[in-house]
């Protein structure tokens, strides 16, 4: 097998922030550690914005990397501020400006650079090579647009992790932002060699939205699924579960798409009922909004049952995971689902909305709800907390099918097989 050069771009930007190893950063961390375990010959690299160019590092692994798993191996003083360099349509003021700012930015990333110890990163040169990435479309576009202009053409293989940009739900600023998105996707995919997707829908999505001309015509689309596995790690655990009562457990969940919405209407059903409401513990990265939004009147009855962690890491996330009554999710639309698969492989069970992409991850295992009908989510909350031996039966019906959850491992082996077999046809 020759060289696949794996990109971990995504997590290095990503780590000068507080906020690091969720979603898209976390499934490059997870994937690039199985890829530096598998048995064929696997090399990881970083683009560097300053350089325009991408440079071959040796990742830190396991109890070696502050995350507990894997990282560049660089010094977060490093990461690049990060400005786009690809836009959809021409602008007299942006693009007279644009050079200047990012002249300034560009010496502030060299300054930044020299952060870097010596022998720890390697100049590399993808021409003809295999290139490996699941880096979100902004940061692939702004490279390929770089290596493209220095004449260097290769085989590339990007997954995309969802299309729900180009839904009627985004983004407070849906329209600029589903404007990048379509145009970042557009340079990827015409770079595309194959495309790889984290599920049977985020594939049809990509065919779909190709046939209907939102997007280019695709290469061959092949589905990498995503996982179910939390891996353990040996990282300090300093925040604990919150509380010691029952809970729900929601992760990174937001209004709108991620429809926070829906469990605060089930909690205040329940309390309409009679029925017990249990606690809410919400955990990720401070979102202002979101504690604007549980924080209305019409909420002040649930507010002493809601709990606030900021930013678990993964030892701490997997006792949030375990000590809770069960994992919500009630998002409208996913591409994946992470929260879900994590919890049931801790044996927590699952409530999710009724979507496509959930049911891929969920499968028999989970419960499932209308996002839209918060009284559908009360009513199983309830069977959870009211009926002892349904739950007992639920938790060992988990528990028994533990070992057919897909892990890590899987993912990294299917990302191999789909190169491979792309590159013998």
């Amino acid at each position: 097998m020759t060289a696949i050069y794996f990109d971990l771009s995504e997590q290095f930007f990503s780590s000068g922030l507080r906020f690091k190893y969720y979603g898209i950063a976390r499934t490059v961390m997870e994937v690039g550690y199985q890829l530096a375990q598998a048995d064929a010959d696997v090399r990881f690299v970083v683009f560097s914005p300053a350089h325009e160019r991408f440079f071959e590092v040796t990742p830190r692994l396991g109890t070696a990397s502050p995350t507990g798993v894997m990282d560049p191996g660089l010094p977060p003083e490093a990461a690049p501020t990060r400005i786009r360099h690809t836009f959809p349509k021409p602008n007299m003021l942006r693009d007279l400006v644009y050079p200047l700012i990012g002249g300034l930015i560009r010496r502030k990333n060299l300054a930044r650079w020299q952060s870097v110890p010596d022998g720890v990163i390697r100049e590399v040169d993808l021409s003809g090579q295999t290139l490996v990435s699941f880096a979100r479309p902004k940061i692939m576009a702004d490279y390929l647009v770089a290596l493209k202009g220095a004449g260097v053409h290769l085989k590339f293989y990007p997954l995309l992790h969802d299309m729900i940009p180009l839904h009627a739900f985004g983004t407070n600023n849906r329209k600029l932002f589903s404007s990048n998105f379509v145009h970042d996707n557009h340079v990827v995919i015409k770079n595309a060699h194959k495309i790889l997707a984290n599920s049977d829908f985020t594939k049809r999505e990509i065919e779909d939205f190709a046939a209907s001309g939102h997007l280019p015509p695709v290469p061959e689309v092949l589905t990498v699924p995503l996982c179910h596995e939390l891996r353990l790690t040996q990282e300090e655990v300093v925040q604990l579960p919150p509380t010691d009562k029952p809970y729900l457990f929601c992760l990174g969940i937001l209004t709108g798409r991620k429809n926070l919405e829906c469990v605060l209407e089930a909690m205040l059903h329940l309390e309409a009922q009679g029925r017990t409401v249990p606690d809410l513990v919400l955990a990720g990265a401070w979102r202002k909004r979101t504690k604007a939004y549980v924080e209305q009147p019409r909420f002040a009855s649930l507010q002493s049952r809601i709990h606030f962690v900021l930013n678990p890491n993964q030892a701490e996330l997997r006792g949030l995971y375990r000590a809770a009554l069960a994992l919500v999710i009630p998002s409208r639309m996913e591409g994946w689902g992470l929260p879900l698969g994590e919890a049931l492989w801790l044996g927590t069970p699952g409530l999710a909305s009724d979507t496509e992409a959930l049911r891929e991850v969920g499968g028999t295992l989970a419960q499932y709800f209308d996002p839209d009908a918060p009284e559908e989510l009360a009513a199983l909350i309830d069977t959870l907390q009211s009926d002892a031996d349904a739950y007992a039966a639920l938790k060992a019906r988990i528990a028994a099918a533990h070992d057919s959850l897909r892990t890590w491992k899987d993912v990294a082996l299917s990302v191999l097989g789909a190169v491979e077999k792309t590159r013998s046809s």
